[in-house]
């Protein structure tokens, strides 16, 4: 129904990844706008909790469940967060505060926003925890 010069869509998160005994991983769960490398990054620590569930339950089902119990919301975050600009949000917050353009970042952003934001974003994806430092 639609043509896009530049595509840039993702799908509405999913219910559920998992049905019995089988499950879905990276884009076929959490497909996603290609910001921040989010595809490849986040379909790994996909892999990471499903090798964590499946040795942590004897039952397959029980581990899928678990797995999916962990990730979908993570995921889910990420989608909705990338609607709004995700790690790009910066750029859109410049726009609104300087139409007009500006001569010195220290003008539109107080000093650590930008890193603050940066930080937040790193701990929604799972590439950092909240504990960690900034630098």
């Amino acid at each position: 129904d639609a043509i896009y010069e530049f595509p840039l869509v993702d799908r509405d998160p999913l219910p559920r990844w998992s049905h019995g005994r089988m499950t879905l991983l990276g884009d076929a769960a959490h497909p996603m706008y290609p910001i921040g490398s989010n595809g490849a990054s986040q379909a790994i620590l996909d892999a990471r909790a499903l090798v964590r569930a499946l040795a942590a339950h004897a039952d397959p089902v029980e581990a899928l469940a678990a797995y999916e119990a962990e990730r979908l919301p993570a995921t889910a975050a990420i989608v909705a967060a990338n609607r709004g600009n995700g790690p790009e949000q910066c750029m859109q917050i410049a726009q609104d505060r300087a139409p007009d353009g500006f001569d010195h970042i220290e003008d539109v952003f107080a000093p650590g926003e930008l890193e603050a934001i940066a930080a937040r974003y790193k701990v929604l994806t799972g590439l950092k925890r909240s504990s960690e430092p900034l630098a």
